[in-house]
């Protein structure tokens, strides 16, 4: 069997010819210093939404400790208020003396709601008590009135019962407000969870965030886990906003039949979506680094190039093929060679 027959080229001198440039290529492993230099952009976003994640559990803590005390910053921070201290309106015939009298047998002047509790207070002094903490916590106003009023003035402080009332007819508040309480319960234990948990999640994903420089098959797991984490806060935000300002539109539209003055913790409800804002931004920061963005495993598997040379898998590929280049350039005799490249050989 006859194959190709290879001629060794010669310059005019007979000399033996100078590799080309490209013949000067070794192949060699990258340095950890081009390494890190290659991936320098994927590093700083990863860190950039890992301090995405640290801002936004920042937030998230202080929604958890608002209205926990009255400290004056604790104390201001709270989803909701009511305002009681002109619950009588001032049409009602002797309404001062009746509010005076309300006062005078327990009932404060105004009930601000947290996440793990309510505090009241009067409008002259600021909050003097705050109820104890407790999980699955949801504001229940009939309740809290009507254990106020059977307190009478014995000064002390006894937090509401968590289920609504048996008889809630004995506190004349309007039955929309009575009907809404159960969405209330509802709502307010789904987004103490989606807070609670988001907390954990931001937190664990502030040190899993920057894993993802390593190679995109581990950010698939950090991106799930960051959008698990983004879920949970903007989800607990788009409740807290909804259920508080429906439940202020419902207190308006009966101020006619008795006077409550509703106003929502605007300092809570911006810290609740900074929290939401920072979290999806880290999160889709993250997703983006599943396709975009130079790993460590890419410069090293040849994947992607370092300026100016290849290395990895590519890097043998491209070597292989300049040394078979090279090899028929110079008129290599050796017989193994050229099997190799080509697969048979004249004898």
């Amino acid at each position: 069997m006859t194959g190709p027959v290879y001629r060794r080229s010669q310059n005019s001198n007979n000399e033996p010819s100078q590799p080309s440039p490209e013949s000067q290529y070794t192949g060699q492993k990258a340095s950890d210093t081009e390494i890190k230099s290659a991936t320098k952009g994927r590093k700083a976003f990863a860190i950039f939404t890992a301090f995405l994640f640290f801002v936004c559990l920042i937030f998230l803590i202080l929604v958890n400790i608002g209205n926990l005390s009255n400290h004056h910053v604790l104390g201001d921070l709270y989803f909701f208020k009511i305002d009681l201290s002109h619950i009588i309106p001032a049409s009602t015939p002797n309404s001062q003396l009746i509010n005076s009298l309300a006062r005078s047998i327990g009932l404060h002047d105004f009930y601000q709601v947290g996440l793990w509790n309510f505090c009241e207070g009067y409008d002259n002094v600021g909050i003097t008590a705050c109820s104890k903490p407790k999980t699955l916590y949801w504001f229940n106003p009939v309740q809290i009135i009507l254990d106020e009023l059977l307190e009478g003035s014995s000064g002390t402080f006894s937090p509401p019962l968590s289920p609504p009332p048996t008889n809630p007819q004995k506190v004349s508040l309007p039955s929309e407000i009575v009907k809404y309480l159960k969405i209330i319960r509802i709502a307010s234990q789904a987004m103490f969870v989606c807070f609670f948990a988001s907390i954990f999640t931001s937190f664990l994903t502030i040190f899993l965030a920057p894993l993802a420089i390593y190679s995109r098959l581990t950010s698939i797991p950090i991106a799930l886990f960051a959008l698990l984490s983004a879920l949970l806060t903007t989800v607990g935000a788009v409740i807290s906003t909804a259920m508080w300002t429906i439940f202020h539109n419902e207190i308006v539209k009966v101020q006619d039949q008795i006077d409550i003055v509703p106003t929502i913790g605007r300092e809570m409800f911006v810290f609740t979506w900074i929290a939401a804002g920072c979290a999806l931004l880290g999160a889709m920061g993250q997703l983006g680094m599943l396709c975009c963005g130079t790993s460590r495993r890419d410069v090293r598997t040849g994947r992607k190039s370092i300026p100016g040379r290849t290395v990895g898998r590519k890097a043998r590929f491209e070597g292989s093929d300049r040394a078979q280049r090279e090899a028929v350039a110079s008129g290599d005799d050796n017989p193994a060679a050229r099997r190799r490249w080509w697969g048979s050989v004249s004898q």
